[in-house]
């Protein structure tokens, strides 16, 4: 009898028998080792021999799927796919993962998919129904960079990081089987007495629904942002060296990639429970199709009106020339000074202890006021700019509306005296109003006690109607402390993104 009560079997292996063939010195297939492995280490963690359901030395390879398949597949717990293009071709394995859909939508869901992933696979290519699911990676990059091959346990260089990937699967295997037993034996209520927790844990916080680390206190939570694919298999070095610590690790599922709104949207939901942003960074700048300046600069966007520069932890490799990337993108990105040139191991020490390291309680700082002073043919786009930060949690202040000359000179001054940032907005406008404006403005704000954060100019439409035209090179207005954003297309989240930095976040 196997952990999870009310089931035939705790897990059901899904594979291709092409998988599991043993390849040139090694003893046992990759599908054996793991099935192997997994059965030993999950059931110490659950405290009972874990009953694992696979057709190995049972059924012929690509059998049809019989009666008795059938019945393993609806009666299991949970499901483990090893997939491979040899499984993603294997009519049989198709089968067996709708068997196992349907149980598991017949009793209302309850999750328990795991995918095991032994090659490099585009996660386009998974059945649509898992393409949200993160797949654990037991795949190893080669020197090609083109072509991938299943980590191997007698190999000294693959053994590390294959027990790494084996201890993050059992334990989410672990908890699921957990929460199934659990959910099936609730404990007998008495008055006045709260129930233990189950034997060799502890309960999380009230009200909380985070993981709880050795000791009791609450996890904390970071998201590590996706990355290009150069990248995969540190990522999850990283990601698996943090869960290990005890630290909950977001996502716990794909963002959308077909509505480019939505995936802010969930990417902002996880940073807003997060103590940290971890990003790590290469010569890539990563899909273009949704964002122009690529996937990568849109994450880092995202974050930096969420949390404090202070909480934004990303990483590039020391040996990386960045003069030499050739991506000017991913060259601006790596040239942050939030990006760590270090060691692997040493920047996942540093966020552990990041992590580790609690902050004082205080007050929400007071959000930052920024004055976006346009001319009257760029007032349209002024306003969806405003529109854009108050959104961000800026107060925005626009140009003084007032008929009276006086009273428009006086809420003029006013705005210069009270904001922590100044932009001025160069679209259609002519540059002598830009130049006048910053001068008179000036005067103003010298006679300031506070000093202001940002002075800035937002290039607005239209673009320059020739490609090696630049408009800035027209105002002929030249000072150090001035910050440029450029949205001569339109509004530009990533450039705009860039005021945190110099308004303290």
């Amino acid at each position: 009898m196997g952990v999870a009560g009310g089931f035939t079997h705790d897990l059901f292996v899904s594979y291709a028998h092409a998988d599991d063939e043993p390849v040139a010195g090694a003893e046992q297939g990759f599908v054996s080792q793991l099935v192997s492995d997994l059965r030993k280490e999950a059931g110490r963690k659950v405290g009972s021999a874990l009953d694992v359901w696979w057709d190995h030395h049972k059924l012929a390879g690509d059998s049809p799927v019989t009666p008795e398949i059938v019945q393993a597949a609806a009666g299991a717990a949970a499901i483990l796919m090893v997939v491979s293009l040899a499984y993603l071709r294997s009519e049989w394995c198709g089968r067996e993962r709708s068997t196992f859909l349907a149980a598991l939508n017949a009793r209302g869901g309850g999750g328990g998919v795991f995918i095991v992933a032994i090659e490099d696979l585009d996660r386009s290519r998974l059945p649509p129904e898992f393409q949200d699911l993160i797949p654990h990676n037991f795949w190893k990059k080669l020197s090609d960079d083109r072509t991938s091959r299943p980590l191997r346990v007698d190999f000294p260089s693959d053994r590390e990081l294959y027990y790494d990937r084996l201890s993050q699967l059992v334990q989410k295997v672990a908890d699921h089987l957990n929460r199934i037993t659990r959910a099936s034996s609730p404990p007998i209520a008495v008055p006045g007495v709260v129930p233990p927790p189950p034997a060799g844990e502890r309960p999380p916080p009230p009200g909380s629904g985070a993981r709880a680390r050795p000791g009791g206190e609450e996890a904390a939570t970071l998201v590590l942002a996706e990355v290009t694919d150069d990248l995969v298999q540190r990522r999850e070095e990283v990601k698996a060296y943090l869960e290990q610590l005890g630290f909950d690790v977001l996502p716990k599922k794909r963002y959308s990639r077909d509505d480019l709104d939505l995936h802010c949207r969930q990417l902002r939901d996880d940073l807003e429970k997060s103590q940290l942003f971890v990003q790590l960074l290469g010569p890539l700048a990563g899909d273009r199709t949704d964002y122009p300046k690529g996937m990568a600069w849109l994450r880092y966007a995202t974050a930096l009106p969420v949390l404090p520069t202070a909480r934004i932890v990303q990483w590039r490799d020391p040996q990386l020339d960045v003069g030499q990337v050739a991506d000017s993108d991913a060259r601006d990105l790596l040239a942050l000074p939030t990006v760590r040139s270090c060691g692997l191991q040493e920047f996942k020490q540093a966020v552990a202890a990041l992590l580790q390291h609690k902050p004082r309680e205080r007050a929400a700082p007071a959000p930052k006021c920024l004055f976006v002073n346009a001319d009257l043919l760029d007032r349209g786009f002024a306003t969806e700019i405003a529109n854009w930060l108050t959104g961000q949690g800026y107060i925005v202040l626009e140009p003084p509306a007032a008929a009276d000359p006086a009273a428009w000179r006086e809420e003029w001054e006013t705005n210069l005296s009270l904001c922590q940032g100044l932009m001025l907005v160069y679209g259609k406008t002519r540059p002598c109003w830009v130049t006048q404006q910053f001068l008179q403005s000036s005067k103003i704000i010298a006679q300031r006690e506070v000093p202001i954060e940002l002075l800035s100019i937002c290039v607005g439409p239209p673009p320059p109607a020739a490609p090696d035209h630049d408009k800035l090179e027209e105002l002929s207005l030249h000072y150090a402390p001035m910050k440029y954003f450029r949205c001569d297309s339109g509004v530009n989240p990533a450039e705009l993104a860039r005021i945190g930095e110099f308004l303290g976040g």
